[in-house]
């Protein structure tokens, strides 16, 4: 026998004799809470199916009523029908007979959390959600790769715990969050995630979106992009980001909501934060807030520093269009660029300032920001306005100034503040 033709028959007795297992492939289990949308599904409950469910399976959740608490353990991906995201700002009344509805329970505290993810890889898409006394869906600061999609929040007192690790992105993405106390909202970290192209309408007691910091652990890398937001009380406070980005989210506001407050709410520790693009029209009182004071942080706090805030567009402000707080001369916001911004029509209430800055006590703790470019224009009081000289204003177009030579060569005109 040649040796070639002993090779080949070796190889072929080797291979006899390896068996070839193939992995099981993914189960979708069923859950109907009467049998009726989905009859013969073996579950009633959407906890009887996620105990029952094997790592990376699915399930369908059919149109109906569920609710209770929930932990998730296992990586898998939960589905259902929900109604249409971008009918956020007149959503119908949720239908049992065409949604998958899930109630979470009335309550405050952990009593109230409707469903715990505790695992990685764990998707939820095109679930109604609603009653939640303290959030409809918590993540695990933990975990990674968590995904939300297509999914609505309705009278929610929080809509989503949101939290991740580091290393792998976690998404929330396309959803509605209505008439919710907050939507999203972060207090013990998150990392490589993306809030993004989801619909907030009327978030009326606290904000749209709240990324805060109650541990000393940064939020990083996190992507707040392409959102839309009508009516919110607030919009964002956004607190405590490392390498982060805050762009191109559409947001009105109300003034006639007598709730309704800033748009936009930068506090502490905020360090390489990009908030450009983004379009701020009729904002309650000011559409852009920097504020140590106010959610300072975890303690003990501090300005946000080497931001930028570029090409946003702010139109009719109650109040201020772009302000630098400094409450009892603390700073706010350090070492910054704002520039080619466009700034209109600030004051709607009758008093505010295009681009301002505070320093109450005569220190400039607001300090070495470089104000260049932007176009400020229609200021109740000030277009520019800043009485330290510990920033540096340079190619503003403008036409009234707190100062003599702020933005324009002459002096300060316009009308002070009351």
């Amino acid at each position: 026998m040649t040796r070639r033709l002993l090779s080949a028959t070796l190889g072929v007795a080797a291979l006899a004799s390896v068996s070839i297992v193939f992995p099981a492939r993914a189960a979708t289990l069923k859950v109907d809470d009467d049998g009726v949308q989905c009859p013969g599904a073996p579950y009633t409950t959407l906890q009887a199916a996620v105990a029952a469910a094997a790592p990376g399976d699915k399930i369908k959740v059919c149109p109906g009523n569920y609710g209770g608490q929930v932990v998730i353990n296992v990586p898998l991906k939960i589905f259902g029908k929900a109604p249409k995201p971008k009918t956020c700002d007149t959503l119908a009344a949720l239908d049992p007979t065409r949604d998958s509805i899930f109630t979470s329970p009335p309550v405050a505290g952990l009593g109230g959390i409707g469903i715990d993810v505790l695992a990685d890889k764990v998707t939820i898409q095109g679930l109604a959600f609603t009653g939640a006394g303290e959030t409809a869906i918590r993540t695990d600061p933990a975990n990674v790769r968590f995904a939300l999609k297509n999914s609505v929040f309705t009278a929610n007192a929080n809509g989503i715990y949101f939290h991740s690790a580091a290393g792998s992105k976690s998404t929330v993405k396309g959803n509605c969050f209505h008439q919710n106390g907050t939507g999203v909202r972060v207090g013990y970290g998150l990392r490589d995630a993306s809030i993004a192209k989801n619909y907030f309408f009327d978030s009326n007691v606290a904000a749209g979106i709240i990324i805060d910091q109650l541990t000393p652990d940064t939020n990083d890398r996190i992507k707040v992009t392409g959102n839309r937001s009508t009516n919110d009380a607030t919009f964002a406070v956004v607190l405590g980001t490392v390498d982060s980005t805050f762009s191109k989210n559409k947001i009105t506001g109300n003034p006639a909501d007598p709730n309704a407050g800033t748009a936009v709410f930068i506090g502490g520790n905020n360090t390489r934060l990009a908030i450009t693009g983004n379009t701020i029209t009729t904002a309650a009182t000011t559409a852009l807030r920097f504020d140590a004071f106010y959610f300072p942080g975890y303690p003990p706090g501090g300005p946000s520093s080497s931001v930028s805030v570029s090409k946003n567009v702010i139109d009719r402000a109650t109040r201020h269009g772009i302000y630098l707080d400094s409450f009892t001369g603390e700073p706010s916001l350090v070492s910054s660029s704002i520039s080619k911004n466009k700034v209109l029509d600030s004051g709607q209430g009758g008093a505010g300032d295009g681009i301002r800055v505070d320093d109450p006590l005569a220190t400039g703790p607001n300090s070495g920001n470089t104000i260049d470019g932007n176009a400020i224009s229609g200021s109740a009081n000030h277009d520019c306005h800043d009485p330290s000289t510990a920033n540096t204003w340079s190619n503003n177009t403008a036409a009234t100034q707190s100062a003599a030579n702020l933005c324009f060569t002459g002096p300060a005109n316009g009308v002070p503040e009351p």
